[in-house]
């Protein structure tokens, strides 16, 4: 999890209840991650940024599977839960999404992962340019976000589903947290701009064993994905 930084302490405030349920929660464990993980390239030897770590799940997936790993989340009270997890096996940095990646080189990653992060921040261009300068020439850049049409059809709109409006909500066992609607051009747009190329896009459907732990929820995401998954190769500056 990240933030814009003014979001920050909020997010300090409930890592101790988000860090308890997100390995578990249906939706993260049975409906995001198996879709996330079904969609990155090979990662054996390859150099991995995992942007907005959490508590560290897409960390020790990765490290498991050979790759050499980077996490970074804006709360320092959350990326705690990711050191505590990995270890010495990956460097763990505290830092915002939303700024410039000082402790990143230019080209130093194959791959960076930003699972149920960018709705966070308000502007996505500049992390998108972010990205770029430190990935690798073809590398690429693989994230999870709010479906916009299910999001917006969920919450209501309270200007233009055009325009981007922050929300806040009440999640079960976490608390009050804050994000930000989009339209789904924005999504696109924003990685045409920093030269993205997008190779895949995906609107998980619900799995067998989501159904079986969560009727209701597979019932649910039927009718309208929770999510949309993007996978994009860095091209030429």
């Amino acid at each position: 999890m990240t933030s814009s930084r003014t979001d920050t302490p909020l997010y300090d405030e409930i890592g101790a209840a988000y860090a308890a349920i997100v390995d578990t929660a249906p939706y993260n464990a049975l409906y995001e991650r198996p879709a996330m993980l079904a969609l990155l390239p090979p990662v054996q030897g390859r150099d991995v940024l995992d942007a907005g770590c959490g508590s560290g799940w897409y960390s020790e997936q990765l490290l498991a599977r050979g790759a050499r790993v980077t996490a970074m989340d804006a709360s320092s009270t959350i990326a705690a839960y990711t050191q505590a997890r990995v270890k010495d096996r990956a460097a763990v940095h505290v830092a915002d999404l939303a700024d410039p990646l000082v402790f990143a080189a230019d080209s130093q990653f194959d791959l960076i992962v930003a699972p149920l992060v960018l709705h966070y921040l308000r502007t996505w261009a500049p992390t998108f340019r972010e990205f770029h300068r430190v990935l690798r020439p073809g590398g690429h850049l693989v994230f999870s976000t709010h479906h916009p049409s299910s999001e917006a059809e969920r919450l209501g709109i309270t200007t233009s589903y055009f325009e981007t409006e922050p929300v806040e909500e009440t999640w079960d066992d976490v608390g009050q947290v804050r994000f930000y609607r989009r339209p789904l051009s924005a999504i696109f747009e924003a990685l045409a701009a920093a030269n993205f190329l997008t190779e895949q896009v995906v609107e998980p459907r619900p799995s067998a064993a989501l159904r079986t732990a969560n009727p209701a929820a597979y019932e649910r995401l039927l009718k309208r994905a929770a999510f949309l998954l993007v996978r994009a190769r860095s091209g030429p500056a």
